[in-house]
């Protein structure tokens, strides 16, 4: 019986009367929780989590970035070859390549301003998956820690330290795809002790794609990180990354013409299209802790980027003659780094006091010309650009009740550029803006054995109410500042959510969310980059849940609810998702594994303000199996196991190819979601 059966009861009703909504784990759940927090940090909301590697090990991953889809709420997308950046989908954002999603690694932003494709590109074909070990997620902007791109979420890929054992793995499937990993720990000298760390991999994958024309996409990845520890109390760390890649793209097909037999779904119109793209990086850094009560955490970082990427979106639209082929270049070296203090407090108030600053400086050379067959035939936009951010920032966390969290703190953005055009009588300008974040969340567990409102029932005892208020922002490219004041676009959005037990094995989490932008980035179709338009405002529903159903058996879901419209009109944001949902059911007994999952994009909208048309929807199943037993573990992996016909991505614009009457009239353009594909693996541990 419960301790004070009125109050339970009450939270109960509301608990059940709550919407369906994201996963949330806390360090202390037990591990059949929907996901598991790594780490000594307590969460200040139901959409910060962390997924573990064993999410996305069985999944039929083609890249980085689809390694995302792990997260709750989110999907990829890829319409233009495998090595570029992927497309990604969560609470309600067609975040394009990268707008409104912040994305590291091992610390280091990914995400680059005033890219040539479009603000924010995130490339993640740079991760070979084996060497990542979680992947952090702090949904919204409530963290002082995020600054630019962090409004719709912001995610770490965090490696492992070291592997518990070394590996080789040959990977080989349908579509001439092949995939060899080496992965190692070494375990000698001073590696042999707990002083020293280390994980080096190689990895070279190869695919030519289901398409007519083949993808024939190539990439090499290298990787290597350390640690070592100097002293009892300082310890270095850094990492190298070594990146290329090389592929052709079909592009987007014109469903008009796939409808009147012209070509396939798997056709191309300018099988030219496709690029090339290179990454090189470096991290050094060192953690001191002078004592128990201190942490001091600072580390730089030096990246050089390179894309050259052949597009043709409208075909001759524009150009009956030589087509509309474009091509955008992008040449960048970038630069930062990072400091953290972080303070224990041992007083009368349990709680912490961290602060920091980070800094960082692009300088880059982004280019857009007009190309046939890969030919550039000039340029229509040729810069020079600078860009420099510094954000100070600092948090309190306090615990003034043991069932009471709270948590508030502050980020100021100062940002400045400086664009010099390389064309005849180009125009040089140059700008500055600041801008201040505020956070706060606050934390109650009411029905803990000490809390205000004790309660042993399963469902309330450890149920946490989470809610949290901040100040987002993304950075607007740079080249159009001249014609816009809008450079650094603020998001303030507010979420609360409950994380709970319905039994043992069975955990759920709840959110509601609400965010707003100054200015929403859309997509532009015949120059393929994204503009700044105007203030959007979203709410939102998102769920989550585990059973693990008997020690061998278990499911997991999510589902996602975004309602996304502009704030002048009211109309609902054209490519927005509405609706998102995945779910899987696995096995895991005596060296064998396996995992049915499936995932669903409902329908959006085409363009704003019209009811119709509606871009399609998709449900697409995949499965994975594994058996291990000793050293060697082979394992299978079907992608889209019922064949379904689904559109990976999908646009609505203008669009004439060769021979027709071109009227400019609107139509669907799609890349086609992979047919049935099956792919084998042998990994040996060692």
């Amino acid at each position: 019986m419960s301790k004070r059966p009125l109050p339970c009861l009450l939270l109960l009703a509301l608990t059940i009367a709550s919407p369906p909504a994201l996963a949330h784990d806390d360090g202390d759940a037990p591990p059949t929780e929907v996901v598991r927090v790594v780490g000594e940090r307590a969460v200040e909301a139901t959409s910060k989590i962390v997924v573990p590697a064993d999410e996305f090990d069985l999944r039929p991953l083609e890249s980085g970035g689809q390694m995302l889809e792990a997260v709750p709420g989110a999907l990829t997308a890829q319409h233009t070859g495998g090595g570029k950046a992927e497309q990604y989908f969560l609470r309600g954002f067609d975040a394009d390549h990268g707008t409104d999603l912040s994305v590291r690694f091992d610390g280091v932003p990914v995400n680059l301003r005033t890219h040539a494709h479009g603000q924010g590109y995130i490339d993640l074909h740079f991760v070979t998956r084996e060497t990542i070990e979680r992947l952090a997620v702090g949904k919204g902007p409530y963290s002082a820690r995020e600054g630019d791109f962090a409004t719709a979420a912001a995610i770490d890929y965090v490696p492992y330290d070291s592997l518990d054992r070394s590996l080789v793995l040959a990977e080989g499937g349908m579509f001439d795809t092949w995939r060899v990993v080496g992965a190692a720990s070494p375990r000698f000298g001073a590696f042999a002790t707990d002083d020293a760390d280390a994980v080096f991999s190689l990895e070279a994958y190869h695919t030519d794609g289901p398409f007519r024309s083949d993808e024939d996409l190539t990439r090499i990845s290298v990787f290597g990180r350390g640690s070592a520890a100097v002293t009892d109390s300082l310890r270095l760390f850094g990492h190298v990354v070594g990146y290329d890649a090389d592929w052709n793209a079909s592009g987007l097909v014109p469903r008009r013409l796939v409808e009147d037999g012209t070509i396939s779904r798997f056709g191309s119109v300018d099988p030219t299209e496709g690029g090339r793209s290179t990454r090189v990086q470096g991290k050094a850094g060192f953690e001191w802790t002078p004592t128990s009560l201190d942490r001091l955490t600072a580390f730089a970082y030096l990246v050089h980027y390179d894309l050259d990427l052949f597009s043709n979106f409208t075909f001759a639209l524009n150009d009956p003659v030589n087509g509309d082929g474009i091509v955008q270049k992008d040449d960048r070296l970038y630069a930062g780094g990072v400091v953290e203090l972080e303070h224990a407090l041992d007083g009368m108030l349990d709680g912490a006091l961290r602060a920091g600053v980070e800094t960082r400086w692009d300088a880059a050379r982004v280019r857009l010309g007009r190309q046939t067959a890969r030919a550039i035939t000039g340029f229509t936009s040729d810069d020079d650009v600078e860009e420099w951010s510094a954000a100070p920032w600092a948090e309190l966390e306090l615990l003034p009740l043991p069932w009471v969290r709270l948590v508030g703190g502050a980020r100021y953005e100062v940002f400045g550029f400086d664009v010099q055009s390389h064309l005849p009588g180009g125009p040089r300008h140059r700008g500055d803006d600041r801008i201040w974040l505020p956070k706060a969340s606050l934390v109650l567990t009411p029905f803990r054995a000490d809390g205000a409102l004790p309660c042993d029932w399963q469902p309330l005892s450890d149920l946490e109410l989470f809610l949290s208020y901040g100040t987002g922002f993304h950075s607007n490219d740079v080249r159009a500042a001249a014609t816009s004041d809008r450079i650094l676009a603020r998001a303030p959005g507010a979420e609360v959510g409950i994380h709970t037990h319905l039994a043992p094995h069975v955990s759920i989490s709840v959110t509601g969310f609400w965010l707003e932008l100054e200015s929403e980035l859309a997509f532009v179709g015949d120059e393929g980059t994204t503009e700044a338009g105007g203030r959007t405002r979203r709410l939102g529903v998102e769920a989550a849940a585990r059973a693990d159903l008997t020690p061998w058996l278990y499911v997991r879901g999510d589902v996602a609810f975004t309602d996304a419209r502009t704030t002048s009109n009211d109309e609902r944001i054209a490519q927005a998702p509405r609706f998102i949902a995945k779910g899987a059911i696995g096995v895991e007994y005596e060296g064998f594994r396996a995992e049915l999952a499936v995932k669903h994009l409902g329908e959006r909208r085409a363009e704003e303000g019209l009811q119709q048309p509606t871009l399609s929807d998709y449900t697409v199943l995949d499965l994975g199996a594994s058996y291990a037993w000793d050293a060697v573990e082979v394992g299978l992996a079907i992608e889209n196991l019922t064949d379904a016909k689904w559109r990976s991505s999908e646009f609505y614009f203008a669009s004439c190819v060769a021979g027709e009457v071109c009227t400019g009239a609107s139509d669907f353009h799609f890349t086609p979601g992979n047919p049935i594909n099956l792919r084998g693996f042998v990994r040996y541990a060692f």
